[in-house]
């Protein structure tokens, strides 16, 4: 039963993340759009390929293995990732949050996320599964998420939230996150336990959750389109 879960949620979380990955390039580069939605086309580009090149459920689907004989390859580009991720929804976040203190203490926290990460590649390699970066990850991206929440609904004017991306956008980076932290602090002490088999079957709440925010990212690029 965990098992065809685990195959349904890597079935749904790929079918959705190419549609948000053609909806992006479709509509994020509309006038209607505002200019932050730009750098999601490239994010997603980047998600799928990784997935594409290392998920072994992919990999069987497609019967393609760049990286059969190097099992390091699929941890180290999904570790190279997490920073990637970092930076990508930091810059789209300074876009949408106004508040100067909030982005210099999400600047000091990118920091010594850098400094934790190289010091943590160095010691133990980029082929060692690095949750503790994924967790530091969420909690910095949190920040500026609850600031747009803040700052949002502190607005004098109203502001019609299903036709704006920012709050889609927002709402779902926050919602993916904070899902996972409590899965990625938890996988290490399942594997270390023996019970790999099931860490691996929770993933599919990973792979539910991603497919979530790729529907409101959707909502996100297309909300705006003007209606004839």
């Amino acid at each position: 039963m965990l098992r065809d879960i685990y195959f349904i949620s890597n079935v749904v979380n790929w079918i959705t993340s190419l549609l948000a990955l053609a909806a992006g390039v479709l509509y994020c580069y509309r006038s209607y759009n505002p200019p932050y939605l730009k750098i999601m086309p490239f994010y997603l580009l980047v998600s799928i390929g990784i997935e594409v090149l290392v998920n072994r459920f992919l990999n069987q689907l497609l019967d393609f293995r760049p990286f059969a004989h190097q099992p390091d390859a699929r941890i180290t580009l999904y570790n190279l990732f997490t920073p990637f991720e970092l930076f990508i929804f930091s810059y789209f976040l300074f876009q949408v949050i106004q508040s100067p203190l909030i982005k210099k203490i999400v600047i000091m926290l990118i920091c010594l996320f850098a400094l934790f990460f190289v010091q943590y590649s160095v010691q133990k390699g980029l082929g060692d599964s690095n949750d503790i970066a994924v967790v530091l990850e969420s909690v910095i991206i949190i920040i500026p998420c609850l600031t747009y929440f803040r700052e949002l609904f502190a607005r004098d004017e109203p502001v019609n939230l299903v036709r704006e991306p920012s709050f889609w956008m927002v709402t779902g980076i926050f919602f993916y996150l904070a899902t996972i932290i409590p899965l990625y602090m938890t996988r290490s002490y399942l594997d270390a336990h023996g019970l790999s088999g099931v860490a691996k079957s929770l993933s599919s709440i990973n792979n539910f959750a991603l497919s979530i925010t790729y529907f409101l990212f959707i909502w996100s690029f297309t909300c705006r389109i003007k209606k004839s």
